[in-house]
């Protein structure tokens, strides 16, 4: 028995030696991968059947086949969106209130699934939760408005779906909602962080649900807190429609995500982003003032890393190409961009071909970030 006891020694000094795989991290304003500076390209999805790709018998292997194209092509990261509008996933009850990620038992496993093989094409995946840019799910509505409601969402499905990907190499970033600002109310408020008057002169509340900013900030604050509690090393971010909401520093912006508004909101300082995340369309061929193509990051006088969440060629300023674009947002200390969207419909959105095509614009390059990483 003596004799086996340096043999046991030397295995649980070599098992306490093993270090644990590799996650997407914050230096600074600099995204890091394994210790070193990254730059993240690649593509939205944002979906393959909007809102019905995860859970209940929705999963398709053509989601893993577009890991593999954009993988194959350069990228090195995604950003899905997961339940959308909330006609699929969660499952609510006729009151609202949520029970689980759906009716089946399979969406934390899709989820699951697709950070699989994810990992296996060496791609970091943003979880993109909600969507307020278009919302018409008065039950999805609801959680914003209702605290309990929001706790059964993160009671019977948040939680469980990050109990089973924590800790996942290829989870990149959780993303509680996409573009608030469409649905938000556009008022005066006597605490700047909920006065939105400057963003609603940009173009907020364009869906006309006129939630308050107040309720928004608590919705995404609890989500974020609940995600930290469970995986404090998966990087918050939230993808807005453009640099207005997310920066004071000039005019016609005001940052509403700050540390300050957040934990205001949602009463804890857990609730904090990691990164911001900025989207860009040159409407009517014209970038607006201060938009993410037309300044240097560090123009926006913030303290952590910013990605360039979403853009496309056929919706910047005449001349610039996917690779143009691509190569502006390395330059300028940004911290990564994604094509809008991998799908390839509607107004904003390059071919796939294109995408594919650009997607090899930075590859080798590590003088403003390493582009080309192994995940895991």
């Amino acid at each position: 028995m003596f004799a086996r006891a340096p043999a046991l020694l030397l295995l649980l000094a070599a098992l306490a030696g093993c270090s644990a795989a590799a996650r997407l991290d914050v230096s600074g304003t600099d995204l890091t991968y394994n210790g070193e500076k990254v730059f993240l390209i690649g593509a939205n999805y944002a979906w393959l059947n909007y809102g019905n790709d995860f859970g209940n018998g929705g999963y398709s292997t053509t989601l893993e086949n577009w890991l593999q194209e954009i993988g194959a092509s350069g990228g090195n990261s995604v950003r899905v969106w997961v339940h959308v509008e909330g006609y699929s996933t969660p499952a609510f009850d006729s009151n609202g209130y949520v029970t689980a990620c759906d009716n089946t038992g399979q969406f934390e496993s899709d989820i699951r699934r697709f950070l699989d093989v994810a990992q296996e094409n060496d791609i970091l995946v943003t979880l993109a939760m909600w969507n307020g840019a278009y919302i018409t799910n008065q039950f999805a509505i609801d959680l914003i408005w209702d605290d309990s409601k929001l706790d059964s969402y993160i009671a019977n499905c948040l939680n469980s779906l990050m109990n089973t990907i924590k800790g996942h190499p290829a989870l990149g970033a959780f993303e509680a909602v996409n573009e608030p600002e469409g649905s938000i109310l556009v008022e005066s408020n006597s605490e700047p962080c909920y006065d939105t008057e400057t963003i609603g002169t940009s173009g907020a509340g364009w869906t006309g649900k006129a939630i308050p900013m107040e309720r928004y900030l608590r919705f995404i604050g609890r989500q974020n807190a609940a995600v930290r509690a469970i995986d404090p090393e998966t990087l918050i971010t939230l993808g807005s429609w453009g640099q207005f909401p997310q920066s004071d520093a000039f005019y016609n912006t005001r940052n509403h995500y700050s540390d300050h508004c957040l934990t205001l909101a949602s009463g804890t300082s857990n609730s904090v982003l990691d990164f911001y995340q900025m989207h860009a369309y040159a409407w009517g061929d014209t970038w607006s003032p201060n938009a993410p193509f037309t300044v240097n990051a560090g123009d926006y006088l913030l303290d952590k890393p910013i990605v360039i969440g979403e853009y496309a060629s056929v919706c910047a300023e005449p001349g610039d190409t996917l690779g143009d674009l691509y190569t502006y947002a390395y330059e300028h200390g940004y911290s990564g961009g994604w094509s809008w969207h991998y799908t390839a419909t509607g107004d904003c959105s390059d071919t796939r071909e294109t995408q594919q095509q650009y997607l090899s614009t930075l590859s080798g390059r590590t003088d403003h970030g390493t582009v080309d990483f192994v995940v895991g």
